[in-house]
């Protein structure tokens, strides 16, 4: 490529000086004509030369990368939106819990993929301290309201 831009200033330079040197006149416009015709061959002569192979190599790679990149990111978003779904689930078990006067020290919830874009809770995990017909009544309120059933839940006492 720098042969070619080398090549190209050296006939803009020869191309320039003849044009100075020629009398304005009929010539002068067929010169220009053909340094016009001379400087599009040089610009055009780098392009016949074109590695198109390397081209097509080039662009599948680029296509390959896009590729992987586009799946990257769906599993990102899948996974940023599985993440979501838990935290808002365990802050709804917490602020039940809280309403219920129960003290929660962990929560640990496990969701199943039930389409493409969709989780359902499936097992729980929380240790709490506190009343225990109240956490009773917030196991069977998860059970209802998240739809895991007392054999998925776990839950830790502590006194």
């Amino acid at each position: 490529m720098s042969a070619a831009l080398r090549s190209l200033i050296a006939v803009s330079l020869i191309g320039g000086a003849a044009l100075h040197i020629c009398p304005p006149n009929g010539t002068r416009q067929i010169l220009k004509l053909l340094i016009t015709a001379i400087l599009a061959a040089a610009v055009l002569t780098p392009l016949r030369e074109l590695d198109y192979d390397l081209l097509g190599l080039e662009e599948a790679k680029l296509a390959s990368a896009e590729a992987r990149i586009i799946q990257e990111s769906r599993q990102r978003e899948r996974s940023l939106k599985e993440q979501a779904f838990i935290r808002n689930c365990e802050a709804y078990i917490q602020s039940h819990a809280e309403e219920l006067g129960i003290h929660v020290e962990n929560i640990r919830l496990s969701v199943v993929r039930t389409g493409e874009e969709r989780w359902e809770p499936y097992s729980v995990s929380v240790e709490v301290s506190g009343n225990t017909a109240a956490t009773e009544e917030l196991c069977q309120l998860i059970q209802t309201e998240l739809g895991i059933p007392a054999e998925r839940q776990v839950w830790t006492l502590h006194e």
